[in-house]
């Protein structure tokens, strides 16, 4: 009986799927059998800025679909709303276009404005946008007005106010402080201040990490609590009542860590916080695939093996204890590996610029041969958890290969750079290759193997990272940014996606120089 109602739902899947494409004609996307879902349909309604995304289970039509909505010019409250107001109670119909009705009424009574761009009488091009963020800022005034009534509290600066601060007060280093905010599927999370984006959010794209100021719910300088908008605290500017600034945290903060390395020294205990051993107090950073955190701090690993991996840093969550952090970090890391040479000697000559003006970062370039786009990170703890990786990915290969994108290669342009310690060539996918990864991901989460990465995936190709020693040594911890500004909009070339390649996190390396890799797989 099971299998028939499944074989009926799927019958009706396909009927609904069928009229969908009939009425998006050329704007609807269909993936069948991606992980638990047997749909996945992507609509983007004509004429207008907005992407919906409906992911069907086995149970679809008894079941609801799974939405996500991606719209620029809407910000995160308004779609949490525009969300709220397709959800149907009537199961076991065609839900994908009653939904779509009902986001559409939801739209107009909202007057909402996510049209496409669209030239105005005189011939320029006007921004869609303009509308929503106008009705954003007369909010944010009615917010802040209601604020200043408020006679019985301390008026507490704003978190644009913090930002502001940490951006253009040159004493305070921009890359040890940490934004905790609200994500409406995670909940709190925690990033560095420098993984963000702080221009208006209505402007910026999918691949760059920005967050309503709203939704911003506190600040750290490193481990220690500076603003705090739910407990009122603001030892920032000591705008609550106070009398604590950022500047008396951090000299609290460095002496209560001299204090901490004295102790250590005259118990005998100093190895962990010798220059030379793997802990840093001051960087405190994990590795990731790029702008997004993987939830624990990598103080334990060595900054030589951090650079042979060619992994970035990024963001640390300290919900971890110390000693189970070395226990969840990644040992091994699934990669596209890149040998365009046109790719290869752009990239070389971005690493001579960087040593004609620092030749102390010579050690700190990545080799050429080492050249690579990390797709996500895993945690193979025993010789069979790498046995069984290779084999999981070898009877995955044909599904792999039908799915690569393979006719839409990755174009490598322009540089960024993570809080200027790593500076990295930016890496433009399509749709399909992030769809590829989150698929590769839930195969291999289905076959029981660790994926050490809770984030997306932010595609990027490492050029050079400041090692921990080089930073110690010379002092300089950061690539200067006139170094290399001038280079921003550098075209390296583009590469088929044609090979992923399993990497161990170790020093040992193939006789053509790459990482030492159990298996890898050719498209």
């Amino acid at each position: 009986m099971a299998g028939n109602t499944n074989h009926s739902n799927l019958s009706f899947q396909t009927t609904e799927i069928s009229n969908l494409k009939a009425e998006f004609d050329g704007s609807c996307r269909i993936i069948k059998d991606l992980g638990e879902y047997t749909h996945v349909v992507t609509l983007q309604p004509s004429g207008q800025d907005i992407v919906y995304k409906f992911q069907m289970t086995g149970s679809y039509p008894q079941t609801k679909p799974n939405i996500i909505i991606r719209c620029p010019v809407l910000t995160t409250d308004e779609l949490t709303e525009l969300e709220k107001a397709m959800d149907i109670d009537i199961l076991g119909t065609p839900m994908i276009q009653a939904m779509l009705l009902k986001a559409e009424q939801y739209i107009d009574r909202n007057e909402l404005d996510i049209n496409s761009k669209r030239k105005t009488g005189n011939g320029k091009h006007e921004n869609t946008g303009r509308k929503n963020k106008e009705r954003r800022r007369k909010r944010k005034e009615k917010q802040e007005e209601e604020e200043v009534k408020d006679e019985k509290k301390a008026s507490m600066k704003t978190a644009e106010d913090v930002i502001k601060r940490i951006q253009w007060d040159s004493n305070l280093p921009q890359d040890e402080f940490v934004v905790g905010y609200i994500d409406r599927f995670l909940g709190i999370q925690e990033k560095y201040f420098t993984s963000f984006s702080w221009e208006d959010i209505a402007s910026v794209d999918y691949s760059v990490l920005a967050v309503p100021k709203h939704r911003i719910e506190y600040f750290k300088y490193k481990d220690v609590k500076v603003w705090d908008k739910p407990r009122r605290i603001d030892n920032v500017f000591g705008s609550t009542g106070s009398k604590t600034t950022i500047y008396d945290v951090i000299a609290n903060y460095e002496k209560c860590q001299d204090d901490t390395l004295d102790k250590s020294n005259t118990n005998g205990e100093d190895a962990r916080y010798d220059d030379n051993s793997d802990e840093d107090s001051d960087d405190g950073i994990t590795v990731t695939v790029g702008g997004g955190a993987m939830g624990f701090q990598c103080d334990d690993e060595s900054d030589d093996e951090m650079k042979s991996s060619g992994f970035e840093e990024d963001i640390c969550d300290d919900g971890f204890d110390r000693y189970w952090r070395n226990k969840l970090r990644p040992n091994y890391f699934l990669a596209f590996r890149v040998q365009n040479p046109d790719v290869v000697q752009t990239t070389e000559g971005i690493q001579d610029i960087i040593m004609d003006h620092e030749p102390h970062f010579e050690s700190c370039c990545i080799p050429l041969h080492c050249l690579h786009v990390t797709l996500c990170t895993l945690g193979l703890d025993t010789p069979e958890q790498v046995a069984h990786c290779v084999e999981v990915l070898s009877r995955l290969k044909p599904e792999l290969i039908s799915m690569a994108p393979k006719d839409k290669p990755l174009v490598f342009k322009g540089l960024d750079q993570f809080f200027n310690r790593a500076l990295y060539a930016k890496v433009k996918c399509s749709d399909e290759m992030f769809e590829f990864v989150d698929h590769l991901k839930l195969c291999l989460k289905n076959e029981g193997i660790e994926i050490r990465d809770n984030h997306d995936f932010v595609p990027h190709m490492t050029i050079v990272k400041v090692t921990r020693p080089v930073g110690h040594s010379t002092g300089k911890k950061y690539i200067p940014p006139w170094v290399y500004s001038h280079k921003g909009e550098v075209d390296f070339g583009e590469e088929v996606f044609n090979n992923i390649h399993l990497c161990h996190m170790s020093h040992e390396r193939r006789e053509d120089g790459f990482y030492a890799t159990p298996t890898s797989l050719s498209f």
